[in-house]
Parts: C-alpha cells; structure tokens; sequence
C-alpha cells in the first residue's frame, strides 16, 4: 500500500517535499491503552515520550538531533479556535513545532476553552450540544479535530522552515473510541510505502473515553502519518465520531 502524492497541496503552503530513500528498520515499538481517566493512559503516554532518545520536550523552533514535541492544542489562540478554523501550518509556522497538517475536509478546528470571548460551548458543543459529554480531555481543555472528514494526515518539517523532514515516531490522544475498528494511525516513509497501519483501542466506557497509540521506530524513517479518527464525521452524535487531544512525536530530522 502507498500514501497518494501529496506534492499539489503542500506546494499551495509554499512547502517543499525532499524524497530520498531511507534504510529499513528494525520491528517498530507500539504503545497502547485505554480507559475512563486520564491516569488510565498516563503509563503508556509516558513510556512513549521517554522511549530511546525521545527524553526531552523540546518545545518552540529550534532543531535538535534528539529529543520530541508535543501538540497539546491548549495554546492555539482563541482566533484560531471554535467558533474559528485553525490553519493547517499553525504549528510549522505560528508555533513551529515542524508539523503540517492536511485533510480531504474543509479544514481543521481546535474547540473552545471554557473562557472564550464568544461563549463558543467546549469540547465541540459548536457543533452539537451532545459532544461535551462525549468527549473528554487529557489534557485540558482543547480538542482537535478535521471538519467534514475523518482523516488527517501530518507532514513533518524542520521546525519554521520549508524543509521536509522525518521522525522516529508520532503518538496520540483519542477520546470516545467506541469500536476496535473505527480509528487508525497509518505511518508512511518518504517513498510512501506503509510502515506499519494500528487500530487505536477502543475505550472502557461508551462516554469520554481515552484511548492513546503511539508507535517508535530505531531509525527517522516516518515521512508522513495518516489518521483516521473514527467512522463518521464530526457533525451528529453516532458510533463512532471520534475526535483527538496530545500529538506526540519524534524531534523532525531534516532530509538530505
């Protein structure tokens, strides 16, 4: 299987893709859990973002051999938030932390803090009142998720700049993961061939679960990831409309 060309829309963000093969890995390293709490995934968020040379937050632009960044949404602003869209390059450009983010959709949205100027209801309320108590946080108290899609997919940069680049691995945070089939992170290399596709667990309860995945490699051999964030999109209340908190993910190596 392989990722469909993505040259035409990263070009409109005046982005560049450097394809160069990459060595074969040894067997990649998956994280799981899932549960009714945040401390139900806290160990295997944890194990994640301590594997190999991950260790260090590296936080805001910069580049590093080692280390990892972490997208926890609670920073957007409240322009960029519901009732609003947030940019695809907010986080290779207004927060440089090297991601990019693509959707078939109409774009991304990032919900509303409990203190937003224009009384936008949280965890998605903006698009149905029933999601709030559908969905939950680990970390409070922004969401994240494509609008009129069910697919994300992330590319990787050197952070602030136009230079593709590569990770050991990506994690992340789901909530509400009602069925073992309906959510997915797939990892791609540079050539587009799949690395490795793994379901996401489904949580322990049928409201405000969290479920988290996150999957290592030995060398920075993942060009692109895809994620399917359940089996409908975010506009009704239905098994299974899933949407995501933290991103984790290994420090962008640029390509050469």
């Amino acid at each position: 299987m392989k990722l469909p060309n993505r040259l035409a829309v990263a070009a409109t963000l005046g982005l560049t893709l450097i394809f160069n093969p990459l060595a074969a890995s040894a067997a990649p390293h998956v994280f799981e859990a899932s549960g009714a709490t945040p401390a139900d995934i806290q160990t295997a968020v944890e194990a994640f973002r301590n594997f190999g040379d991950f260790g260090t937050n590296n936080g805001i632009g910069g580049t590093f051999l080692h280390g990892r960044r972490e997208i926890n949404w609670d920073g957007v602003p409240d322009a960029f938030s519901a009732p609003n869209l947030m940019p695809a390059n907010f986080f290779n450009s207004n927060s440089p932390r090297g991601a990019l983010f693509i959707t078939l959709g109409t774009g991304f949205q990032v919900s509303a803090n409990s203190s937003n100027p224009t009384n936008t209801p949280v965890r998605f309320g903006n698009i149905h009142p029933v999601y709030p108590e559908l969905f939950s946080t680990f970390s409070p108290q922004r969401l994240f998720s494509p609008l009129d899609s069910n697919i994300t997919e992330t590319l990787f940069f050197v952070p602030g700049t136009a230079r593709s680049a590569t990770v050991k691995g990506f994690g992340a945070v789901f909530t509400d993961v009602n069925t073992d089939d309906s959510t997915m992170i797939e990892y791609f290399d540079v050539n587009g061939n799949l690395l490795l596709a793994q379901n996401v667990l489904p949580g322990t309860t049928h409201r405000g679960s969290l479920s988290f995945l996150g999957v290592a490699f030995d060398t920075a051999n993942v060009f692109v990831v895809r994620i399917t964030s359940g089996n409908r999109i975010l506009k009704t209340p239905n098994r299974d409309v899933v949407v995501m908190d933290d991103f984790i993910y290994g420090e962008p190596q640029a390509l050469r």
